[in-house]
């Protein structure tokens, strides 16, 4: 089979990757600062989770409509705006954040911005890379969130122990801009055209929406994790700096992971959602490790929490793109949805149980959701196959 590596287009690769991660950067870098931020502004821990959980509730209300928006007026259109407004609302928190009230608003609005976003970059690179290199592509795409997570990490020791927390945000800001800019009006390299109105023979419900709860259960545990992450570390012992730096390995373990998955996902003919579910299934042992609260188990649980806890989301997109190439953007919107609403409560019960009872319970919890998590992948791989017979099943 001809691979046609020659017409990825390095270019829309790019700006995907600096596209996603602007969206991104406003959550993560509350999650990599919340140390310095919960200081600064009298919080308590389980206001990061909080924090964390209204970006992506705010995302799930875009993300179920910007994909029609998209196939209507042009994915290109949609990441220049809310690119733009993710620039926007960093420089509000840079300037503004006095309270929790002041900085959840500017998270709630970027969280807008970054679910409107999402749709529309899957859109934008399924219109642009042809179908036998979207695996890799789409890996690629989705490393920007670990891209994020990892700049988010750096910003700790170099930024916010050094200058400040609000020049993380500010030099946030500043890339979120030029991103924008350099977004064009349409794709230089597209290779095929969608049709925004694809019959509803090409287009079943039921099935994303079993594929949504279950991208919901992993990405709650997995995003408790990367709001937690530093706040556990220094739980049981790692000064703030060692603690942003495991962010690092994280996400550099969630990045490879997501190169390798879609890399591997051209040279299979299907199979993707097997794929994702053992992926998550995997990570729970990593929650588990975590829940042994040990200093010598913080590595090696970080490493496999992100790197198939959280490296799946690249793979998983790629297979629900595959099977609605008609409607990329709509079928991504539905299962992001899913992500977007585990993302809320994820967060939100982690922190709860974390001030509660313990960081043991809670990432048992972790581990409980991303068995589920496992399962109701295979689930709605299952109904996907029978309610859509003249697609390949991911």
């Amino acid at each position: 089979m001809v691979k046609d590596k020659a017409v990825i287009s390095k270019r829309v690769v790019t700006l995907a990757i600096a596209a996603t991660t602007a969206g991104t950067l406003p959550v993560f870098l509350t999650g990599a600062l919340s140390v310095q931020i919960r200081a600064s502004l009298h919080l308590n821990k389980a206001a990061t989770g909080m924090l964390v959980a209204l970006f992506f509730a705010s995302a799930t209300v875009t993300s179920l409509t910007s994909g029609r928006l998209a196939e209507k007026y042009g994915s290109e259109s949609v990441m220049k705006v809310a690119t733009a407004l993710a620039g926007i609302n960093l420089v509000g928190i840079t300037l503004f954040a006095s309270n929790f009230a002041s900085i959840a608003v500017f998270l709630g609005i970027a969280g807008l911005s970054n679910g409107a976003l999402q749709p529309s970059v899957n859109m934008f690179v399924a219109g642009a890379i042809p179908p036998s290199r979207q695996g890799f592509a789409f890996g690629i795409k989705q490393a920007a969130i670990p891209s994020a997570t990892l700049l988010a990490g750096l910003a700790v020791p170099l930024v916010a122990l050094t200058i400040g927390w609000r020049f993380a945000y500010f030099f946030a800001a500043v890339f979120a801009f030029i991103v924008s800019a350099l977004v064009p009006r349409r794709a230089p390299d597209r290779v095929s055209a969608t049709n925004p109105l694809s019959s509803s023979e090409d287009f079943s419900v039921a099935p994303l929406v079993m594929l949504a709860f279950a991208m919901a259960l992993g990405a709650g545990a997995a995003n408790a994790m990367g709001a937690y992450l530093v706040e556990n570390a220094v739980h049981v012992g790692f000064n703030p700096g060692d603690a942003g730096l495991l962010v690092v390995v994280g996400s550099v373990s969630s990045l490879a992971a997501r190169l390798y998955s879609g890399h591997r996902a051209d040279q299979r003919g299907g199979g993707h959602f097997k794929v994702t579910a053992v992926m998550v299934g995997i990570g729970a042992l990593g929650y588990v490790m975590f829940s042994f609260q040990a200093t010598v188990l913080l590595i090696p649980a970080t490493i496999v929490g992100y790197a198939a806890g959280w490296g799946w989301n690249g793979l998983y997109n790629f297979a629900v793109i595959k099977n609605h190439p008609n409607a990329p953007g709509r079928a991504t919107g539905i299962t992001q949805s899913g992500a977007y609403v585990g993302s809320v409560v994820g967060p939100i019960a982690f922190g709860i149980v974390v001030q509660d009872l313990s960081f043991l319970a809670a990432w048992v919890g972790a581990a409980t959701l991303a068995g589920l998590s496992s399962v109701f992948m295979v689930v709605g791989r299952k109904m996907l196959i029978k309610s859509r017979h003249t697609l390949s099943p991911g």
